[in-house]
């Protein structure tokens, strides 16, 4: 499971470089937390947690000044939200969201980078 975020990650044309910050493959608990320089000078960090019982997530991207620009988790603090837990945070608002992968949430990211001409 983290191995394919990994793996995803490193063979993503918009993915400059990547920091693996914490990492554990056991039977019973994956754990992945990364740092992701985007081509356009901006950072995704994610969060991945599986164990037997529960999966836990956060990919956040931020723009060079460290602000949020779309932040995807499944924290259980909108309880309000039709897709609770799983949510999006974007311009300060939070909005309805299933369950990204990473190969979702890079063609978001892809789709919103500036066009190189």
């Amino acid at each position: 499971m983290v191995g394919h975020i990994i793996a995803v990650l490193r063979q993503s044309r918009i993915v400059k470089s990547l920091e693996v910050l914490e990492l554990v493959e056991e039977e019973s608990v994956q754990f992945l937390r990364a740092r992701a320089e985007i081509a356009d000078g901006s950072v995704l960090h994610v969060r991945e947690l599986f164990t037997s019982t529960h999966s836990k997530y956060s990919y956040h991207w931020q723009d060079l000044t460290g602000e949020t620009r779309l932040r995807w988790d499944n924290a259980p603090h909108h309880p309000e939200i039709p897709t609770h837990p799983d949510h999006k945070h974007e311009s300060g608002q939070v909005s309805p969201s299933n369950r990204v992968s990473i190969e979702e949430v890079l063609a978001e990211l892809e789709a919103r980078l500036p066009r190189r001409k």
